[in-house]
C-alpha cells in the first residue's frame, strides 16, 4: 500500500471525526484502487478479521446464497416474499449496475449515499485499528465487511447474502453459521477461478454448504446435483432440490391495465401452487422463483410466519433490475453474460411477438465465452438487426475482435443479408437505436452487466 494511500485514508477518517463524512465518489476511488495493492485472502484471514469486527454475523439470521446464474433474482423474490410478511430484509448483492450503494439494500431499498460512506469510513477505521501485518482487504472483502458492520449497526430480522466468486474461498463463507443455504443454477463462467467442467465448478460452489444447515438448489444438471447431494451427505445437511418438471403452465399473460406477466404453477415441497405471478417476461424467472418459494417454506419450517397470500404478492411485487427489464418502452436490458444466461434470454426472447423489428444491442467481456455466444445468437434467428458496442471497462472484447466473431459465425450459420454495426462505446450505439427504431420495433440489450448498467445510466 503507498503512503499516499495511507495518507488519504487517514484525512478521510479525521475529516469523518471532525463530522465531514466523505463523499461516496471519493469512497468508491479509494475502492476502486484497492486491486493496485492487496490480492485475495484466504477465508481464515477473513475469519480473523470478523473475529475483530465482534463475529456480528453470529447475531444474523443470515441466508447465504451461491450460483452461476439467479443468484441475485433469488435474493429479490425471497427478500419481497419475507418483506410482504411483514420481516425487515437486508440484501448484499453484486455486481451493482450503476451506482456502488445498490449493493447494500434494506427493505427492498438500496441504502443512501451518506449510509454508505459512514458505513465505509467506519470499515477503514476498524481496518487501521486492527493493524494485523499490513493486512487489507480485497475489494469485495472490503465490501463484505462493510455489510457485516451495516446490518450488525442496523439490525434486520433477515440477511440475504449473495456470494460474489464461486463460494468456498469466496469471503461470504466466512459465516459460520446460516439459516439455510441456496445454490442457483451451475453451468460455465469464470472457470479461469473455478475449473473447466461443470463438476469442477459445482464444487465450488457446493462449499458454501454447512453442518446441519439445509440446502437448496436448483436440479439442471446430472453433473452439479450429483456434487451437492454428495457435499450435502457429507456435511450432514439436508438437500431439498427444486426440480424443472415442478414447474408447469408457464405462460405469457396480461392483466386489465395490458402490463405483460409470467403466470405458472409450483408443485413443491408441501404444496401445489396454481397460477403464481411475476413482473417480468422472462420465462428464466420461474426457475429462481421457485427457489425462493421453497427457501420461504423452510424458513417457516423454521419459525417465520409465512402465508400463501405473502408468497403469490411477495413474487409479483418483486423487481431486479437488469433481468429482462424494460428500461423504457419497447426497451429491454438482460444481464446474461454466459452461455446459460445468453440460451435462456434467447428462449425469453423468443416468447415476446413484436410487431415489427427485433433488435439486439450486445456487448461483452473478453473472459467470457463470447465467441460461443456470438454463435448461441446468431444461430437463433430472432434478430433482425444488431448492434455491438464496445463497453467502459478495460475487460471489454475490442471492436476488432467482435467483428471477428460476429463474421465467423455469420460465415459459419450461412447468414446473409443481417445488417450489424459496430460502435466504440454504448452510448453511440444506443442513441442511434433510439433514433432508427420505427413503432412496433423492440431492443433487446445483452451480453455483459456492465452494459446493463451503462444502458441504466443513460436511459
Amino acid at each position: 500500500m503507498s503512503i499516499d494511500y495511507l495518507n488519504r485514508v487517514e484525512d478521510i477518517i479525521k475529516r469523518a471525526d471532525e463530522g465531514d463524512i466523505a463523499s461516496l465518489s471519493e469512497c468508491e476511488e479509494l475502492l476502486n484502487a484497492i486491486p493496485s495493492f492487496t490480492d485475495k485472502h484466504s477465508i481464515q484471514d477473513t475469519k480473523d478479521f470478523l473475529e475483530y469486527l465482534g463475529n456480528p454475523d453470529e447475531n444474523m439470521k443470515i441466508i447465504h446464497v451461491a450460483g452461476t446464474n439467479g443468484k441475485g433474482s433469488v435474493c429479490s423474490y425471497l427478500s419481497s416474499i419475507l418483506m410482504k410478511a411483514g420481516y425487515n430484509v437486508g440484501m448484499f448483492t453484486s455486481p451493482h449496475l450503476v451506482k456502488i450503494s445498490e449493493r447494500f439494500c434494506v427493505d427492498g431499498r438500496f441504502i443512501s449515499d451518506g449510509l454508505f460512506s459512514e458505513v465505509f469510513v467506519e470499515t477503514l477505521r476498524r481496518i487501521q485499528e486492527y493493524d494485523k501485518d499490513g493486512y487489507f482487504p480485497t475489494y469485495f472483502e472490503f465490501l463484505f465487511f462493510m455489510a457485516m458492520i451495516l446490518y450488525d449497526v442496523y439490525p434486520v430480522d433477515y440477511l440475504i447474502l449473495e456470494t460474489g466468486l464461486g463460494g468456498r474461498l469466496d469471503a461470504t463463507n466466512s459465516v459460520e453459521k446460516p439459516i439455510v443455504s441456496i445454490i442457483t443454477e451451475i453451468g460455465l463462467d469464470h472457470m479461469q477461478y473455478l475449473g473447466d467442467t461443470v463438476k469442477e465448478i459445482a464444487s465450488e460452489k457446493a462449499g458454501i454448504i454447512k453442518s446441519g444447515v439445509p440446502v437448496i438448489f436448483f436440479d439442471k444438471r446430472a453433473e452439479s446435483t450429483e456434487v451437492i447431494k454428495k457435499t450435502a451427505l457429507e456435511k450432514d445437511s439436508r438437500a431439498i432440490i427444486v426440480e424443472p418438471k415442478n414447474i408447469e403452465d408457464v405462460n405469457v399473460e396480461r392483466d386489465d391495465t395490458g402490463n405483460k406477466y409470467i403466470a405458472f404453477s409450483y408443485n413443491s415441497l408441501y404444496d401445489k401452487y396454481v397460477s403464481l405471478k411475476l413482473s417480468t417476461e422472462a420465462k428464466y424467472q420461474t426457475e429462481n422463483a421457485s427457489i425462493a418459494v421453497t427457501a420461504a417454506e423452510i424458513l417457516r419450517d423454521n419459525g417465520a410466519e409465512i402465508t400463501e397470500l405473502d408468497i403469490r404478492d411477495g413474487l409479483i411485487s418483486a423487481k431486479w433490475d437488469g433481468r429482462m427489464e424494460e428500461v423504457r418502452p419497447g426497451i429491454y436490458v438482460d444481464g446474461a453474460h454466459n452461455v446459460d444466461g445468453i440460451d435462456a434470454f434467447l428462449d425469453s426472447v423468443h416468447g415476446i411477438s413484436a410487431d415489427g423489428k427485433k433488435i439486439l444491442l450486445f456487448g461483452i467481456v473478453g473472459d467470457k465465452q463470447y465467441r460461443d455466444i456470438v454463435s448461441m445468437i446468431l444461430k437463433s434467428k430472432e434478430f433482425d438487426q444488431i448492434f455491438v458496442a464496445v463497453l467502459g471497462t478495460e475487460r471489454s472484447v475490442t471492436v476488432s475482435d467482435l467483428k471477428g466473431a460476429f463474421e465467423d459465425a455469420k460465415e459459419e450459420e450461412n447468414i446473409i443479408g443481417l445488417p450489424i454495426k459496430y460502435y466504440s462505446n454504448v452510448r453511440d450505439a444506443i442513441t442511434d437505436i433510439i433514433t432508427v427504431r420505427k413503432s412496433g420495433d423492440l431492443v433487446f440489450a445483452a451480453g455483459s452487466l456492465y452494459l446493463a448498467g451503462e444502458i441504466k445510466g443513460i436511459v
